[in-house]
């Protein structure tokens, strides 16, 4: 690779993107003001909120006790409240509600007098336009009563009951919360300070009723609380714009220079593809690493001279302790600009180049940020933390390492930095070798733009059936299966016994995933049989099958284990796992556990994902892509992230099986013996493996209930799996005529 020809690529690409006006508005105008224009608007909003004054309308307030006052002045005593207070505007009781109390009485007569009150205060406070409504049916004075001897009169508990105060607020309505916050609290500490005198009066101590007093402290100082609100701020803020500051630049390089003529004369010149490949990867990442840059400039000042202010006006409470960003920060910022900048500049840049206009370009931004922000917002969750299973996701281990960065927890820092550092970098490095395919890729630089319309593609999918599903097609089952396996999970119900469970477990198979494929075989392909490989195989491919489920086994069983271990299953999981146990429990006998959770799914998941969909995927080029797709489908089809992963890998043997054989045969009966293994191995109990002298020597349990493989014998058996896989890998597979197959048959001259 010629360094200097990318150099000379690199200048000429930042050159251009700088004489234009909307991309130095998008990267260097905008962030700078966005921020403060921001916070210039949260400040009127919170200004707003401030000078807003609550409208309150209560209703016997000559029945409140002279001490301690609640209302001084026409308005709330101060020494409950001063800024509530002079926030809430007093309306109290006219001569004309003396028909109203009458009212309110005789609806507290009835068996149902709490919700006759609240409608009667409802209906009032609509005419009133009022935002909350305080009703006193009742004199409140201080009981007094005579005891002075605790020890001979133990008979105060039977003192006068508390008299009830109605509180009426409209949740719907946002004026309505705000001041029923504002009137709680003051209301709260005038009871409080009526309970102190209560109990003055009686001459009873309030160590008697306080019970055990606690004193609350905030170790954290002024600058830690400020590192932990950043710390989720920060990285979020630098993830966005890496990726929203590729994305146009690389639309501009790729699909806009496909619409202004100029991108045929740079891939005609000495340059090779790769080499304009990262000439251009690099003006992205510049742009990208610019826009983040100065909107965390922009940000930072935005938090000294906006934030501070709008936080010291929200109250002492210390609602928004933001204020100035840590300097140490910026440094880790900027360090983690690099990797993620390159990681989301490969992607966009790949897909502006599947793009044929600006406009298509454009639309694929929803996608990349649908796939994103999910992986974004883990970090941002209160319960997530940075540990070996964290630090493994892409994107979300770095916003969490930045996070223990900012926090200056480096013991956690140093303990997984390495493998966030290289899921990333493993991330970055195969988005750039995709980036670079799409350059080398033909078909793909120089698509023919076409209209697209819903009539016209139905019948041309029908009147230009292959024998085998096209790539569009397989992606298309996918999605219904996952779709419908979403939306189906919400509509069943929890079932009572086994035979309930079984019948929606075959139901489930059969509508969300056997159907599907079963359909779009017969309609879009001309040869469904072939499309969804229901050939014939030879005894040998069947028995090395079966033989290599058995030997694998153990190595999946540790796998399931070690995923357990690193991503422990949640509560609503292990609820679910006590609930499916008790339904085995009523099973009839063991082989009908083993029809419903290994038999059914082997038939009719193989017949979808190792058939339908794996056959479509072949139309791309080499065996394991249309493998790691289709691995990718079948994990995700079964929901729980656990399950996801660990049947992502079993999808990649059951995918390297099917390509070999080129029949779906041998997968359903690896399948049905890796699932069935699993069932025997979850059923067995001491009895069992005590009379067994062949299971003696490979289970092993801790405590009489969960058995094991032992280890010597597992480590034999996955090596005698991993040779038979190797033997498969060694099966000669004919090249398929991709024209005849893939696309329509050639006619003869």
């Amino acid at each position: 690779m010629n360094w200097p020809t990318i150099k000379l690529i690199f200048r000429r690409e930042l050159r251009d993107q700088l004489r234009d006006r909307r991309t130095l508005f998008t990267v260097a105008i905008m962030p700078m003001l966005l921020y403060p224009l921001m916070g210039m608007a949260m400040m009127q909003v919170a200004q707003f909120m401030r000078e807003s004054p609550s409208r309150v309308w209560i209703v016997g307030e000559q029945k409140l006790p002279a001490s301690p006052p609640l209302i001084v002045d026409g308005k709330f005593n101060s020494t409950f409240g001063e800024a509530e207070s002079q926030l809430i505007e007093l309306i109290g009781s006219s001569a004309g509600d003396g028909h109203f109390e009458s009212l309110v009485k005789s609806a507290t007569s009835d068996s149902d007098g709490s919700s006759s009150v609240e409608e009667i205060l409802r209906q009032e406070m609509q005419k009133r336009k009022m935002d909350l409504a305080i009703f006193i049916p009742n004199q409140i004075q201080i009981p007094e009563h005579s005891r002075p001897d605790l020890a001979t009169e133990p008979q105060l508990s039977t003192a006068s009951p508390a008299t009830q105060v109605f509180v009426l607020t409209d949740s719907a309505i946002d004026k309505s919360r705000i001041a029923s916050e504002r009137v709680n609290r003051i209301l709260n500490e005038w009871s409080k300070e009526f309970s102190k005198e209560t109990l003055a009066a009686n001459k009873i101590p309030t160590s008697m009723i306080q019970g055990v007093v606690f004193t609350t402290g905030d170790v954290a100082n002024k600058t830690g609380k400020q590192a932990a609100a950043w710390s989720k701020i920060l990285p979020f803020i630098i993830m966005i714009w890496s990726l929203t500051g590729a994305f146009y630049p690389a639309i501009d390089l790729c699909a806009g220079e496909k619409e202004r003529g100029t991108f045929e004369t740079l891939l005609s010149s000495p340059a090779a593809r790769s080499e304009i490949a990262f000439g251009k990867l690099l003006t992205v990442m510049t742009f990208s690493m610019a826009t983040s840059f100065l909107n965390l400039l922009s940000m930072g000042f935005t938090g000294i001279f906006v934030l501070t202010e709008l936080g010291a006006g929200m109250g002492a409470s210390g609602a928004l302790p933001i204020g100035i960003p840590p300097l140490a920060s910026l440094g880790w910022l900027l360090l983690a600009l690099i990797p993620i900048s390159a990681l989301f500049s490969a992607v966009a840049l790949a897909a502006a180049a599947f793009a044929r206009s600006s406009k298509e370009g454009q639309y694929y931004l929803v996608p990349l940020l649908m796939i994103s922000m999910p992986l974004m917002m883990i970090p941002m969750l209160p319960a997530t933390e940075l540990d070996f299973g964290t630090s493994l996701i892409p994107v979300s281990g770095l916003m969490l390492l930045l996070r223990s960065l900012i926090e200056a927890n480096y013991t956690d820092c140093l303990k997984f930095a390495a493998p966030v550092c290289a899921i990333n970098l493993a991330c970055c490095w195969l988005a750039v070798r995709w980036a670079i395919h799409q350059f080398n890729s033909e078909t793909v630089l120089f698509r023919a733009s076409e209209r697209f319309g819903i009539g016209a593609w139905i019948k041309h999918i029908i009147r230009e059936r292959r024998a085998l599903p096209s790539l569009g097609s397989a992606i298309l089952c996918g999605v219904v299966i996952l779709v419908a396996k979403f939306f189906i999970g919400f509509a069943v119900t929890a079932p009572q016994n086994f035979g309930q469970f079984a019948l929606q477990t075959v139901i489930i198979l059969v509508a969300t995933i056997f159907i599907p494929s079963v359909m779009m075989a017969l309609f879009l392909t001309r040869n469904p049989k072939k499309s969804l490989r229901l050939n014939g195989c030879k005894l040998t491919m069947a028995a090395a099958a079966i033989l290599a489920a058995i030997f694998l086994n153990p190595a999946f069983t540790w796998l399931t284990g070690f995923i357990m271990h690193i991503y422990p299953p949640s509560g609503d999981i292990l609820m679910l796992q006590e609930a499916v146990s008790r339904i085995l429990g009523s099973a009839p006998g063991l082989w009908a556990i083993i029809l419903v959770f290994a038999l059914a799914p082997a038939v009719f998941e193989e017949i979808a994902f190792r058939g339908f969909i794996l056959s479509g995927f072949q139309s791309m080029k080499g065996k394991w892509k249309p493998i790691l797709l289709t691995s990718l489908m079948f994990g995700l089809a079964h929901g729980i992230i656990q399950q996801t992963m660990i049947t992502f890998v079993v999808g990649l043997v059951l995918g390297l099986i099917a390509i070999q054989t080129k029949s779906i045969l041998p997968c359903i009966l690896f399948h049905l013996t890796h699932n069935s293994l699993a069932v025997l191995l979850s059923q067995a109990n001491r009895t069992v493996v005590e009379q067994s002298p062949v299971l003696r020597q490979y289970l092993y349990s801790t405590d009489g209930q969960n058995y094991q493989y032992a280890t010597f014998p597992a480590i034999l058996m996955s090596v005698v799996g991993v040779m038979l896989i190797i033997w498969f890998l060694q099966l000669e597979t004919k090249p398929s005529n991709r024209s005849e197959a893939y696309g329509r048959v050639p006619h003869p001259n």
